[in-house]
């Protein structure tokens, strides 16, 4: 036997199939547009790092040739032993600058994905809490414990996903911090060694 839904009790069906696919749509776009933003952050992370290992190679190229002339051209061991001794010391800092620009470009990049990050997810939140009210709204009565539930499970994921966020940004700014601290003091060692 078929029972027959009663328009006054049961939700109105035929406005939320209406509704679904504009909201599936929406929801896949701005997936989609999410994607294609992260992609392109990437992208021009990696882009910045290719180049800043073209200049370092360029430059490791022509100083390398410098050196290896200046090496055939000593007239003498001491001439030799004092050429080669002081490459050292600029090699090391051009490293620590180096390591610097990598950090950088990366801290960058990671900054503009945890900014997409953070906006797919507050969107997202935007988009399960309207999902929940339009549930509450058409929830039978006596669902009200049920729907309670759902917003504390949803709000203890907020909360968590709050924490977790803050801690990442603490060790973030921990690691720019010591990265900062070593790029300064990197330099100073190395004429220390060297006197």
């Amino acid at each position: 036997m078929h029972k027959r839904i009663d328009p006054k009790v049961q939700p109105n069906m035929e406005a939320l199939m209406i509704s679904t696919p504009e909201q599936f749509v929406q929801l896949h776009k701005s997936a989609l547009d999410s994607f294609q933003a992260a992609a392109l952050a990437s992208m021009e992370g990696i882009e910045k790092l290719a180049e800043l290992n073209m200049q370092a190679a360029r430059a490791s190229i022509d100083e390398s040739t410098e050196v290896v002339k200046s090496l055939i051209e000593a007239k003498d061991v001491k001439a030799f032993a004092d050429l080669a001794s002081t490459g050292a010391q600029p090699a090391a800092e051009k490293f620590a600058a180096y390591a610097k620009h990598v950090f950088e470009i990366t801290s960058a990049t990671n900054a503009e994905l945890v900014k997409l990050v953070e906006k797919q997810f507050a969107d997202s939140n935007k988009q399960l809490y309207s999902a929940i009210d339009a549930m509450a709204r058409n929830a039978p009565a006596g669902s009200e414990g049920v729907v309670n539930m759902v917003k504390q499970a949803v709000s203890s994921a907020n909360t968590a996903f709050d924490q977790v966020s803050k801690a990442t940004k603490q060790v973030v700014e921990l690691a720019e911090a010591n990265m900062a601290a070593a790029a300064k003091s990197s330099p100073v060692r190395a004429a220390k060694k060297a006197a």
